[in-house]
């Protein structure tokens, strides 16, 4: 006999009334509610007629009504035999049925289908497809490839060896659909793909060349060139004598080189621009300095020429073409002078950021010996 307390009796009491309050609103929320009894044929509800001279419009209300009442009914047995296909409930179905609050809606027989074969027949169907997949593959049908090998690969997610006999039969055949999938990714430069591919590759073989030259490829076309370098070096050494991995060897080096010549050269563009911009404000400054100072000059020679004292003849005087042509000659030649200073500052500074950016010795010693010249 089991004994309980009074208040765990009556908070089972109330768990028990609930439920039964649940079942009988469940049986009847599909239920047709009971109607109002209609009035007389010509009346409305206030007894007032409807019918006026010849035309009866209550009649037509009638029909109407009567119209919307099929079409009522027929929706509601539309609804009823959508929800008896899915409805778990034991109750009269209708429009009211409440689809299950957990479950996937999605139609997973093919998926069942696969799952219920035996492990001999999906690994032989995974390799149909995997053949299919290749003669897309020689057509040059990348996309087409990429759907059948995927297609095999989708047994295996279903496949669940007994023995160790069945597990090396299932790796011998995803290996191949894995590598060949990444190498449609190749062809399509999805690079992302390609690394996912290769790692489940790898962690079936770690030693598959094809899994590390593929790795390498996409971190090649990434510009990330210490990984690739790791993925190539790791597939050379264990095939030396691989063309395809010693070609992408080349690619990697040459592919370094440009990158370091590139970066030096955005770093001389880079100095060397804000040198050359420096140059030119100061040899615009000059130049102002300068053409203030001729302008100085030539206003206080202007003012010290004397007047004449005599109208002499004879006396020897410098016609004033020949002063103004030999006062533009000074001014032309301390502009040249200028100009070649600023010239040599220009390349000095240049030398100098070069230097400065490949870090050479000998370029230095070279600024040394034109500042001396």
């Amino acid at each position: 006999m089991v004994v309980t307390s009074s208040a765990a009796f009556d908070f089972a009491r109330k768990l028990c009334d609930e439920f039964d309050r649940r079942k009988k609103e469940e049986k009847e929320m599909n239920l047709p509610k009971e109607e109002k009894p209609k009035t007389a044929k010509g009346e409305t509800e206030n007894g007032i007629s409807r019918k006026v001279t010849q035309i009866d419009y209550g009649k037509h209300e009638q029909t109407v009504k009567e119209l919307d009442r099929q079409e009522k009914e027929q929706e509601y047995e539309r609804k009823k035999r959508e929800a008896s296909q899915w409805c778990t409930l034991d109750h009269e179905h209708g429009p009211n049925c409440r689809r299950p609050p957990t479950g996937c809606s999605q139609d997973h027989a093919r998926e069942w289908q696969i799952y219920e074969r035996s492990t001999e027949e999906k690994i032989a169907a995974a390799e149909r497809f995997r053949q299919e997949g290749n003669e897309a593959y020689r057509k040059k049908n990348y996309g087409l490839a990429a759907v059948h090998y995927r297609k095999a690969l989708l047994h295996f997610d279903y496949t669940f060896a007994e023995t160790e006999e069945l597990e090396r039969q299932v790796d011998a055949s995803k290996l191949p659909c894995l590598l060949n999938l990444a190498a449609c990714k190749c062809q399509q430069e999805d690079w992302e793909e390609v690394l996912t591919q290769c790692r489940q590759a790898l962690e079936i073989n770690p030693r598959a060349v094809k899994a590390y030259y593929r790795m390498g490829l996409a971190y090649l076309a990434r510009d990330q060139f210490d990984l690739a370098k790791d993925a190539l070096v790791s597939a050379h050494e264990i095939e030396p004598k691989n063309p395809d991995v010693a070609a992408a060897l080349k690619q990697l080096k040459k592919n370094m080189e440009d990158y370091k010549w590139r970066t030096r050269d955005v770093a001389k563009e880079m100095f060397c621009g804000k040198a050359v911009e420096e140059t030119q404000d100061h040899e615009e400054e000059e130049e102002e300095q300068e053409q203030e100072e001729a302008n100085g000059e030539a206003k206080s020679e202007v003012q010290s020429v004397p007047e004449p004292a005599s109208m002499d003849p004879h006396a020897e005087t410098e016609p004033m073409g020949l002063r103004q042509r030999r006062g533009k000659g000074s001014v032309m030649q301390e502009d040249d002078d200028g100009e070649d200073e600023a010239e040599k500052r220009k390349a000095l500074s240049c030398i100098l950021m070069l230097a400065a950016g490949l870090g050479a010795i000998s370029i230095a010693s070279l600024a040394v010996s034109f500042l001396s010249t």
